[in-house]
């Protein structure tokens, strides 16, 4: 192209004279709303990539009625974790010929609010709201008359991770090893606004062993760094010998805090996380910790939004999901 000059944008017209076809024969070969014999639509094709023809993409959603886009609205996706379950969200969406379009919105109340209202003006067919901060009713009045499905607490069917019982059996499992001192990095996104189940489970249970814990349970924010300064708040007030965290990543910064004292895992402290990240199982030793279930967290999701477009979803009762355990080698019995 000569510098300065622009050249016209090739249209559907020119790819169907190109080709002998009409404009709408184009149309059906690429929505496949209707048969096309295989050799006409070779050419089509062949003519679409030779004249770099690209169907505008609002024009398409406003004939459609549908852009074949569903947002998911999350506060980041730095944490694995979190990362892990747009990617599993991602590929549901696509068995449905679905496309996710991803917005960030830190934990900024405002923030996200903006973001649902924005996803919500014609952007995408339906939401999948990630964020924390934001309940299923807000959310709901936020996006409209554009279907949304608010994670883990959609009101008309919320799915719960049951944190009691794997709380209680990681503390079991570690008593059952020998630790009498366990130290807790709670995570800032399992409360959701509500006391950390975890804390409750952690609480009774030591109790009912006869074993002090005040100081013993801090708050973290989910990252590498929050689960060096827990483990140190820990350790000012007393030496564990085994410290559990809302997260794989806490349970990471953990690691690094040891390796910094020189304290040896598992030998003279064992950790136990919470997610199972790809990177659990490669760092060493190998993590302990609770696979999130993202497999069935985004079907159970995919699934509510496609039956609330369709305008044909049952309210359904709470149901509960039990994590299973990943016993690796961050654990060792208690000296």
């Amino acid at each position: 192209m000569t510098p300065g000059i622009m050249t016209r944008k090739t249209t559907i017209i020119d790819v169907a004279k190109a080709v002998g076809v009409s404009p709408s024969t184009v149309s059906h070969a690429i929505s496949g709303k209707r048969e096309i014999s295989t050799p006409v639509k070779q050419r089509i094709f062949e003519k679409i990539r030779e004249l770099d023809y690209r169907p505008n993409f609002f024009a398409q959603a406003m004939k459609n009625n549908s852009t074949r886009l569903i947002g998911i609205v999350a506060d980041e996706c730095r944490n694995p974790g979190s990362a892990l379950l747009i990617d599993t969200l991602s590929a549901e969406l696509s068995r449905f010929s679905y496309e996710a379009v991803i917005g960030l919105a830190g934990l900024g109340l405002d923030a996200g609010r903006e973001m649902l209202r924005r996803f919500s003006t014609g952007l995408v067919d339906g939401i999948i709201n990630l964020l924390p901060q934001i309940d299923s009713n807000e959310a709901e009045l936020l996006c409209g008359a554009v279907p949304v499905v608010t994670h883990l607490r959609d009101t008309a069917a919320p799915l719960r991770l049951d944190y009691e019982a794997m709380t209680r059996e990681l503390l079991e499992y570690l008593w059952s090893m020998g630790h009498r001192r366990i130290g807790y990095i709670a995570s800032r996104t399992r409360r959701y606004g509500l006391p950390d189940p975890s804390i409750a489970v952690y609480t009774r249970f030591m109790e009912s062993h006869h074993q002090s814990h005040a100081g013993l349970v801090v708050e973290g924010q989910d990252s590498i760094e929050t689960g060096m300064t827990g483990a140190e708040a820990i350790f000012r007030k007393e030496r564990v010998s085994a410290i559990f965290t809302g997260n794989d990543q806490m349970a990471f910064g953990v690691y690094r805090w040891a390796y910094e004292n020189k304290l040896s895992i598992p030998e003279e402290l064992s950790v136990i996380g919470f997610d199972d990240v790809p990177q659990a199982a490669t760092i060493i030793p190998p993590l302990t910790t609770f696979r999130f279930p993202a497999g069935e967290v985004a079907a159970h999701a995919v699934r509510l939004l496609l039956a609330k477009q369709q305008k044909n979803f049952q309210p359904e009762k709470s149901r509960s999901i039990k994590m299973q355990m990943i016993i690796r080698n961050s654990v060792a019995p208690k000296s």
